[in-house]
C-alpha cells in the first residue's frame, strides 16, 4: 500500500470517529424490462432482440431506445404507463417511404414527443438529398406515414431533417474526399451525428449534431467533425466550434476549427480514430457508445464536447504547447449570442484565471503544482504527457450538462496534480469529474472528483476499472455511471452499499449529491451482482472481457427519481428471455430497463402502553410542572403540567422604562410592569398537559425586538380543597428576523407611533 493511501485510510478512519452518521443510503425500487411490450397483442406482446442507448423523457413517463423489436431493427419508443412500444424510425418492408433500419442513438423531449436520432433513411425525400447519415427528429404526435408537402411549415411533418443549412429546410450536402467518388465517401463516412442521450433540448426544438465529413455548414469546403445546433422553429443552424481569437479570447464567426499534426487532419470534435471520422454501423454487440458527439442543455441555452484543436477553440497560456490532437472538454453558452467564448470546461492550465493573468506567465513548468496559479487541475501536458485529459480510453467521452448547462458531468484519464508526481505517468483508466462552469471560479476551485482509483495496480478491475458511460440528472442532484469496480475509496460521495464480493459486469452506480452518498443500482431481481451466461474463469479474472458488457447509457428524469439504463445482464429483471445462448453471436441480449428511486414518507414511531397494574389506585402526587419555549414571533410557549381540574394563571413581570409628567416635567425611570398575562381551565380530574401561548400587551410588543424582553413568569394553580401551587421561571420574548417577516403585515402606524410611549 502506498504511503498516500495508507494514510488517507488513517483519515477517514479518523473522521468517522469523531464525525455524524451519514445521510441514509438512496433505496432503489425493482428494476422493470422496458424493451417489451406490456399491451397483450400489441406489436406481439414480445421483447425486443436487443436493445441499446435508453433515454427517458424529463417526465418519466417515456423511454426511447434503439434495436431489434419484431425483427425490425431502428428506435422505438415505450409509454411506461400503458406499456405500449411505438416505432420512432424502424424497418418498415410495408412502406419503403418510412423504412429506417440504421437508426440508432435517440435523444428524446422532457414531454416524450419528440425523439431525434442518425440514419441513413431519406426520411425528408424533399429536403434530403444526399445518401449519408443525417440527424432527423421524430414528432409522435403525427403518424409516421402522414406525408410532409413541399415548403410545409416548421412541426408540421413527422419528421424533420435537422442536419439541415443554415436558414433552409435543405439538408446539408458532404463533398468526397481524396480518391473517393462522392457515392463511395456517403456510404463509408458519417454525414452527420446526433450523440444518444444529450442531443436535444427539454422542448424537442433544438439539436445538437456533430458533422463528420466535410460539408456546406459554414460555407462550401468546411472542415469535418465541426459541432452545430439547429433550432427546428426557426431554421436557424448555428456553428458552435467557431476559431477563438488569441488577442481577445472572443470567438472568430462563422469560422470553423482543423488543424493538421503529422498525416492526420483533426476537427473541433475527438473522435478516438486519430483525426479520422467514425464509419457509420448499425449498434454493435457489447459494445460501449460511440465517443463522438456534443450535449446541449435541456433549457438549449449551452453545448459542450470532447474537444481536439483545443488551442484553436479556447484560450491557452501564450507559450504553451498543445498538440492538435490534445483534448480536452470544452463549454459554450450560445444563448450569450454569437460573441459568447468557447470555455475549457478543466485540463493542464487555466489561463482564465485572474491571478495566472496578474502573475504574467506565459506557459507552464515542467513540474506540475497547484501553488501556480495558471496550472489547471490535471498533467495534461506536463511530465511527457501531450494527450491531454483524455486518451484512448474505454467508454464515452461526451461531456454531459445539467439543465441550465452550469453543470458539467465528464470523464477523465488524466493524472489529477493533487495526486502528486508519484502517481506515475502512464495512462490510468478514468474516473468521473464534476465542474461548475459560473464565472468566478478557477478550474481548480471548480472540480469535484466524484470517483478515485483504490490501488496501483491498473490491471485491477475491483479498484481500478475504467468508468465506461454516465449521465447527470437536469436538475444536477444525480449523477450516474457505469464501472466494474467494487472500490471507491473517496469518502465524498460516501460508497453505502454493500461491495460485490468480485468484480464483474458493468454496474451502474448513482451519486445523490443532496446527500452525499454513493449507491450501486443494478442487482439480480434475486440480490447479487448483475450476470448472464459466461465462460468459466479463474478467480480475480475479469468473467466478462468484452468492453460496454454490462450497464450503460444512465438518463435520468427531470428530478433523478427515475433512471433509465442499457445492460446485457439477463438476472435484472424476471421473465428477460431474450438472452442468447453461450457463444451465440446473433444477438447481444441487451434490453432497455427503468427503475425509480423509493422516497420513505416519515411515519410516526408506533407507541404500545400496557394496562395499569392491578392492586390500589396510585394517586398522582399534587404538584405544577412548567416549561417554556420562546417562538419567532415574540411570543412565549408555556406547557404546565397540571395534577388535575383547576384553573392555571400566568402573569409575566419586567422591569421596563417609562416616562412619567410631573408640574410639566417628563422623568424616564425604571420600574416592574407585568407586560403579559393569561389564564386556562383544567377540567380532568386525573391530570393534563395545558398549553398557554403569552404573548406581550399591545404596549410592549415593540420592546421584543432585539436584544429582547427578559421576564419572570409567575404561574399559579388553584384548585378546590387543595393547596394552590405556584411556580416561577424566567424567559425571554424575542422576535427574530423571520418573526419580523411574519408578523410585518400586522404592524400598524399606530403601533410604530406608540414607540417609547410605554407607562
Amino acid at each position: 500500500m502506498s504511503l498516500r493511501l495508507l494514510l488517507s485510510l488513517l483519515l477517514g478512519l479518523a473522521l468517522g470517529a469523531i464525525s455524524p452518521p451519514l445521510a441514509a443510503a438512496d433505496v432503489f425500487g425493482p428494476i422493470s424490462l422496458v424493451s417489451a411490450s406490456a399491451v397483450p397483442g400489441f406489436a406481439g406482446n414480445q421483447q425486443a432482440d436487443y436493445a441499446h442507448d435508453a433515454a427517458i423523457s424529463g417526465d418519466g413517463r417515456y423511454v426511447a431506445f434503439d434495436g431489434s423489436y419484431g425483427g425490425r431493427s431502428g428506435v422505438w419508443r415505450r409509454d411506461l404507463q400503458t406499456g405500449a412500444v411505438e416505432a420512432v424510425a424502424a424497418q418498415d418492408s410495408s412502406d419503403p417511404a418510412i423504412s429506417a433500419p440504421d437508426a440508432d442513438l435517440p435523444s428524446i423531449s422532457a414531454d416524450g414527443r419528440y425523439v431525434s436520432f442518425t440514419t441513413t433513411a431519406r426520411l425528408d425525400p424533399l429536403d434530403d438529398e444526399n445518401i449519408g447519415p443525417d440527424v432527423y427528429v421524430r414528432d409522435m404526435g403525427l403518424p409516421a406515414e402522414q406525408p410532409c408537402e413541399a415548403g410545409a411549415a416548421p412541426g408540421s411533418c413527422p419528421y424533420t431533417l435537422a442536419s439541415a443549412g443554415d436558414g433552409a429546410s435543405t439538408g446539408l450536402t458532404y463533398e468526397p474526399n481524396g480518391s473517393l467518388s462522392s457515392i463511395e465517401f456517403e456510404e463509408k463516412n458519417y454525414g452527420s451525428l446526433a450523440a444518444g442521450r444529450t442531443a436535444l433540448s427539454a422542448n424537442g426544438r433544438e439539436v445538437a449534431f456533430v458533422t463528420t465529413a466535410p460539408s456546406n455548414l459554414a460555407g462550401p469546403g468546411t472542415p469535418r467533425l465541426q459541432v452545430a445546433v439547429r433550432d427546428l422553429d426557426s431554421e436557424h443552424t448555428e456553428l458552435v466550434s467557431v476559431l477563438d481569437e488569441p488577442a481577445t479570447g472572443a470567438p472568430l464567426q462563422g469560422q470553423p476549427v482543423s488543424g493538421r499534426e503529422g498525416a492526420e487532419t483533426y476537427g473541433a470534435v475527438y473522435t478516438g480514430l486519430g483525426g479520422k471520422p467514425p464509419v457509420f454501423a448499425d449498434p454493435q454487440p457489447y459494445a460501449a457508445p460511440a465517443p463522438v458527439g456534443a450535449s446541449i442543455s435541456a433549457d438549449g441555452t449551452t453545448v459542450a464536447w470532447m474537444a481536439v484543436d483545443v488551442a484553436q477553440q479556447s484560450r491557452t497560456l501564450p507559450a504553451e504547447v498543445i498538440h492538435d490532437s490534445y483534448t480536452e472538454p470544452l463549454w459554450r453558452r450560445i444563448a450569450d449570442g454569437p460573441g459568447a467564448p468557447i470555455r475549457r470546461i478543466t485540463g493542464g492550465s487555466d489561463p482564465a484565471n485572474p491571478a495566472c493573468a496578474a502573475s504574467g506567465e506565459t506557459g507552464l513548468p515542467g513540474a506540475p503544482s497547484l501553488s501556480d496559479p495558471c496550472q489547471g487541475p490535471f498533467a495534461a501536458s506536463q511530465l511527457g504527457r501531450t494527450a491531454g485529459i483524455w486518451n484512448a480510453g474505454t467508454g464515452d467521452a461526451i461531456p454531459r450538462l445539467s439543465a441550465d448547462g452550469y453543470t458539467v458531468a465528464f470523464l477523465a484519464n488524466a493524472q489529477l496534480v493533487a495526486l502528486g508526481e508519484d502517481f506515475g505517468t502512464s495512462e490510468p483508466n478514468s474516473d468521473i469529474y464534476l465542474a461548475d462552469m459560473h464565472p468566478g471560479l478557477t478550474r481548480t476551485q471548480a472540480l469535484r472528483p466524484l470517483t478515485e482509483l483504490a490501488g496501483a495496480d491498473q490491471a485491477q478491475i475491483a479498484e481500478n476499472g475504467p468508468v465506461e458511460d454516465l449521465g447527470i440528472s437536469p436538475d444536477a442532484s444525480h449523477v450516474g455511471f457505469t464501472t466494474k469496480r467494487t472500490e471507491f475509496p473517496l469518502g465524498s460521495p460516501a460508497f453505502v452499499s454493500t461491495p460485490a464480493a468480485q468484480a464483474g459486469m458493468l454496474e451502474l452506480f448513482e451519486a445523490d449529491l443532496s446527500d452525499d452518498t454513493l449507491t450501486r443500482v443494478t442487482q439480480g431481481f434475486e440480490g447479487g451482482a448483475s450476470e448472464h451466461p459466461h465462460e468459466a474463469r479463474q478467480t480475480g479474472q475479469d468473467p466478462y472481457q468484452r468492453p460496454g458488457d454490462g450497464a450503460l447509457s444512465p438518463s435520468f428524469s427531470d428530478d433523478g427519481s427515475v433512471v433509465a439504463f442499457s445492460s446485457t445482464a439477463s438476472n435484472l429483471a424476471f421473465g428477460d428471455g431474450n438472452t442468447p445462448p453461450l457463444g451465440s453471436d446473433r444477438f447481444d441480449g441487451s434490453d432497455a430497463f427503468v427503475v425509480s428511486r423509493v422516497i420513505f414518507n416519515p411515519l410516526p414511531t408506533p407507541q404500545s402502553i400496557s394496562p395499569a397494574p392491578a392492586g390500589p389506585a396510585i394517586v398522582p402526587a399534587w404538584q405544577l410542572g412548567v416549561t417554556a419555549r420562546a417562538r419567532p414571533d415574540g411570543s412565549v410557549l408555556l406547557y404546565a403540567t397540571v395534577p388535575g381540574a383547576g384553573r392555571l394563571r400566568v402573569g409575566a413581570q419586567s422591569s421596563v422604562r417609562v416616562r412619567t409628567k410631573r408640574h410639566g416635567r417628563v422623568r424616564s425611570t425604571v420600574a416592574t410592569r407585568t407586560v403579559a398575562t393569561g389564564s386556562r381551565t383544567a377540567s380532568t380530574s386525573g391530570g393534563a398537559l395545558l398549553t398557554l401561548s403569552l404573548k406581550l400587551a399591545p404596549r410592549y410588543r415593540m420592546l421584543a425586538g432585539r436584544p429582547g424582553l427578559s421576564a419572570t413568569v409567575t404561574v399559579t394553580f388553584a384548585a378546590t380543597h387543595h393547596t394552590t401551587l405556584r411556580r416561577r421561571l424566567d424567559v425571554s420574548f424575542l422576535r427574530s428576523a423571520k418573526g419580523k417577516r411574519t408578523d410585518k403585515a400586522k404592524t400598524t402606524g399606530k403601533a410604530k407611533r406608540r414607540q417609547g410611549a410605554h407607562r
